[in-house]
């Protein structure tokens, strides 16, 4: 029997955020956590969905009343509701160039299913960890280009290229939305190398500003190299939204291959679609009455990054991301490891961040926090964090490093 080489290779994991905290609550019961490691907000259902899914269930009760095997693309009305969402942008797609999946994961695992493994992958470092794995795993070339403070933390091409380039905008790690200019610069390297772009948009909500794409399609050009993808569950902060959607153009062809007929032939046989239900769920999402609460839950959730982005700012700790999104990427102070940083905070401040490391090794000196908590609990976490570093500045010249920031528990 032979195993993957590929997952052979792959690093040996540390220890987890989520084992430190439990060990840290275990010997400190008494101290009050606050989580600023979260990458979801558990929210609500705005009540025009709700009442909608409860409608669905009861048809779903009606033989005759609900088509319930659902078309493997998608029903047409969610469909709809997609593309007539995204014309608010100037972009236009046609109903038959979007696919409905069960999330961006499954959907990410599916197009990659399309890419023989000799074509090269080219991602973002910062990166989120499981699209990094996916192609590790897969045996294929994975390279890197930087976000960096010195470039905004928005890479350009500069040259680089790959068969298949993965994008986001705003970033899910960094928080950091990609202007047109920058964008335009990768449409134009993947055109002019027959690359494929996977573009996720799905914080894209969270954009304003008119020089912030909404979507890749804004920019010329992009519908000859570039796949949309957007996920509910990330773009509203649901986490009962198990349901994305892909937007496959059909002027994206390579070596006389239409991309999207190569999916059509692919997608039956590898997942099954989401329920009416939650497809349903996902259509309402769009509807005016729907808009109206998660309008209200975004401008909630800007408003406590604006809170943590203003106190960071008061504390001189360098960040990007928050304006755009509900992520923002700060710079660990005097040299400080992101697993360092980590516990000082956990120890000093009583907050749980997520170490840049997490996100490769463009994170090693940087964390990252989430505005999903509260705004008054955002205002206390930032003055404990201020509080917990300008105590790190003022220790004695010379103490070892492992003192000032205790590193609580070591590698299993």
């Amino acid at each position: 029997m032979k195993f993957n080489e590929a997952i052979q290779r792959l690093p040996e994991s540390g220890v987890s955020v989520q084992k430190r905290v439990r060990d840290f609550a275990a010997l400190y019961p008494d101290r009050t956590l606050i989580r600023l490691d979260q990458d979801l907000m558990n929210m609500p259902l705005p009540p025009a969905v709700t009442e909608g899914m409860k409608a669905a269930a009861e048809e779903t009760g009606d033989p005759f009343g609900v088509l319930l095997n659902s078309p493997w693309s998608g029903y047409d009305s969610l469909k709809k509701a997609i593309v007539d969402h995204l014309q608010k942008y100037g972009v236009h797609v046609m109903e038959n160039e979007v696919f409905i999946t069960c999330g961006t994961e499954s959907a990410n695992d599916a197009l990659s299913d399309l890419f023989d493994m000799e074509n090269t992958v080219l991602l973002s470092d910062p990166v989120e960890k499981k699209l990094s794995l996916m192609h590790q795993c897969a045996g294929r070339t994975v390279s890197f280009v930087r976000s960096t403070p010195e470039n905004n933390f928005r890479p350009s091409p500069d040259g680089v290229a790959a068969d298949l380039i993965y994008l986001a905008s705003p970033h899910p790690v960094t928080g950091v939305a990609m202007d047109r200019e920058t964008l335009k610069k990768w449409v134009d390297l993947a055109n002019e190398n027959d690359s494929i772009i996977f573009y996720d948009s799905s914080l894209s909500e969270y954009i304003s500003g008119s020089d912030l794409p909404h979507s890749i399609y804004e920019i010329e050009g992009a519908k000859n190299c570039a796949v949309e993808l957007f996920s509910f569950e990330k773009g509203y902060g649901v986490q009962e939204l198990k349901i994305a959607y892909i937007i496959i153009p059909s002027a994206l062809t390579r070596n006389g291959t239409r991309i999207s007929q190569l999916f059509s032939v692919h997608q039956p046989f590898s997942e099954t679609p989401p329920s009416y239900i939650m497809q349903k769920a996902a259509e309402l999402i769009f509807s005016p009455e729907a808009r109206e609460g998660t309008e209200k839950l975004i401008y909630r959730i800007k408003k406590v990054a604006k809170i943590l982005s203003d106190g960071l700012t008061r504390a001189g700790i360098p960040h990007a991301g928050g304006e755009n999104s509900p992520f923002l990427w700060a710079q660990c102070p005097n040299g400080m490891s992101a697993w360092q940083c980590f516990d000082l905070l956990l120890e000093k401040a009583g907050c749980v961040v997520t170490p840049g490391f997490d996100f490769g090794y463009g994170g090693e000196h940087f964390f990252r926090i989430t505005a999903f908590g509260m705004p008054d609990e955002a205002q206390l976490a930032v003055e404990q964090i201020a509080r917990a570093f300008e105590e790190k500045i003022k220790e004695p010249e010379g103490e070892a490093e492992e003192t000032v920031a205790t590193r609580l528990f070591e590698t299993l």
